[in-house]
């Protein structure tokens, strides 16, 4: 009785054991992670194909009687006069920017919308500047509205409509490019101290930096004609420049500096004081690349200029170009770029890369072009004219690279081959925080220069301004040859700065700068600049040096024996076109 008396208990209390395990189980809920969405717009607003590219002073817009800007103006000497509040379709600052694509959701049934767009600011002309334009969107054929100043200028209306590109290149190593002429007569031209402001207005060409034109379907695009077609370029970097009929170049409304948004009135040029120029027209240097498409146009801008002996500035609109992005690149995980020079002797050489022959009859001091190759490790050959090996490396190449190959000889006169890569992005390492937020400074017109030491003659070089004054950092001391500066190795030079010499002294370890290389011919800035006619033929001086990367290396022998082909000397190469 006992017994059986146990068992019933013991069932009972494993039976309530049970059931409240049970109901602790079904208690239990799944934790989940709590996700802050912080994004400024959470709304799923997609894109049309129409976009408006704001060349005018713009602010504000209306769509179908609705504002999508908060029309706030701050008074612009309180503190935090640049917060502005932000909204749905702005949610940055709430207002216009320079480049707007119109989301879909603003597209009635018939992909039509009603904007209307405004200038609002605390003071000055163009406080009540409204006016109202009808947008369509298209799935087939993207479109352009330009908004354009023409409450300074003749000739234009307020906003001008234009197809774009919708499609990459075909070779998807090169990028499509074109030019839009939307420029005209300036109202009310100013004049300076130097003189009255300079009539950029006819038909606009194309060119690259030393001023040869890049293609006849981007030259002498008229106003009237508006835009040229889409051309294909290899990819790399570019400083294109916009030039008249006449050669007169157009600039291009800098940032980064104060000075880049000034301009000298007679000559469009970016001055220095109020009595001098640099005799610089602004241009971008930028990378281009493979599988985008863009668009230059041109159309008034607002620059300033110095109006008094005090350097005090006042605006005035001129006719000047900008680059637009219409289809973005990819990041470029395949592509590189690569050259050769000969630093050997006064020869005709060549480079052969995995048998393909990419240049021939390079003679001594002189590069070639560029070639593209993917991605992979490649078998390169520096070749003579009858295609004898004179050296041969083993090497990596990797993409969104820029190579130089160098042949040079050693102290026994051996061919060797050097390959360095060359920094084309306009940066300079900087003193940073600890968390690298302000690692960089960044350029869009600059002029970096590397060195080299390929003479085997010459154990140690470093290159000074005249008289042996420093040069830059450390990049160009005691150079030896053949072994390049790998820490800061690229000289930035000011682009404020007057015409200077870049001169050799042989110096040693523990002796800088050592003593001046005299049978080594000084070099002078102005051998930077390809084409000196460029500034010539429409009669102006010509600037210190010309904008751009390059790399001098001093290349020869020095001594008894060289011969006056082969006797030392500094060469220039240059890496953007």
């Amino acid at each position: 009785m006992k017994i059986s008396m146990c068992k019933r208990v013991s069932c009972r209390f494993f039976a309530v054991t049970a059931l409240c395990f049970l109901s602790f189980v079904s208690c239990k809920k799944e934790k989940l992670d709590v996700i802050n969405d912080n994004r400024p717009v959470t709304e799923n607003r997609p894109n049309s194909n129409t976009r408006i590219v704001n060349l005018s002073d713009f602010n504000q817009v209306i769509a179908n009687g609705d504002s999508l800007t908060s029309f706030v103006v701050l008074h612009p000497l309180n503190p935090g006069n640049h917060k502005y509040p932000g909204t749905s379709y702005f949610p940055t600052d709430g207002r216009l920017t320079k480049i707007w694509t119109v989301p879909r959701d603003l597209f009635d049934q018939k992909e039509e919308a009603d904007l209307t767009f405004a200038a609002r600011f605390y003071q000055g002309f163009g406080l009540n500047h409204d006016f109202k334009v009808k947008v369509d969107n298209s799935y087939e054929q993207p479109k352009d509205y330009f908004l354009l100043p023409s409450l300074f200028m003749n000739g234009q209306p307020e906003v001008v409509a234009l197809t774009r590109a919708m499609t990459s290149p075909t070779k998807p190593d090169h990028f499509k490019i074109r030019i839009v002429n939307l420029g005209g007569t300036i109202k009310n031209p100013a004049i300076g101290m130097n003189g009255p402001q300079e009539n950029l207005v006819g038909p606009i060409s194309l060119a690259y930096a030393d001023g040869t034109l890049v293609n006849q379907k981007t030259s002498a695009i008229a106003a009237s004609q508006i835009s040229s077609d889409y051309i294909e370029l290899p990819y790399g970097t570019y400083q294109f420049k916009i030039l008249l009929a006449d050669g007169r170049p157009l600039p291009s409304l800098g940032s980064g500096r104060f000075e880049y948004g000034l301009i000298d009135l007679p000559t469009s040029t970016i001055p220095k004081d109020y009595a001098k120029s640099t005799n610089f027209t602004y241009a971008p240097i930028q990378d281009f690349q493979p599988g985008g498409v863009y668009t230059i146009v041109v159309t008034p801008q607002r620059f300033n200029y110095f109006s008094n002996e005090l350097n005090e500035t006042v605006s005035a609109y001129q006719n000047s170009f900008q680059i637009i992005t219409d289809i973005a690149a990819p990041t470029n995980q395949s592509y590189l770029r690569i050259q050769g020079v000969n630093a050997y002797k006064d020869q005709s050489i060549g480079f052969r890369v995995d048998g393909k022959v990419i240049a021939s009859g390079i003679g001594f001091g002189k590069g070639s072009n560029y070639s593209v190759f993917t991605q992979k490790q490649y078998d390169i050959e520096a070749i003579d004219a009858t295609g004898n090996v004179l050296a041969t490396i083993k090497q990596e190449l990797r993409s969104n690279q820029n190579y130089t190959l160098w042949l040079y000889p050693d102290r026994n006169g051996k061919a060797q081959l050097l390959l360095i890569s060359n920094d084309l992005s306009g940066t300079l390492p900087l003193p940073a925080e600890d968390d690298g937020t302000y690692s960089r400074l960044a350029f869009k017109f600059f002029f970096f220069n590397r060195f080299l030491n390929l003479s085997a003659s010459n154990p140690y070089i470093t290159f000074t301004l005249p008289n042996g004054q420093p040069f830059g950092n450390s990049g160009n001391v005691n150079l030896q040859p053949g072994i390049p500066s790998i820490n800061m190795p690229y000289t930035n030079v000011n682009i404020m700065a007057n015409p200077y010499a870049i001169m050799a002294y042989r110096s040693k370890p523990d002796v800088i700068p050592g003593v001046w290389a005299d049978d080594i011919d000084v070099l002078q800035s102005t051998e930077f600049i390809a084409n000196k006619s460029l500034y010539t033929t429409i009669g102006r001086p010509l600037p210190a040096f010309e904008p751009g990367i390059y790399t001098v290396a001093l290349i020869g022998k020095s001594g008894s024996g060289s011969s006056d082909k082969e006797k030392a000397r500094m060469i220039i190469i240059k890496h953007n076109k």
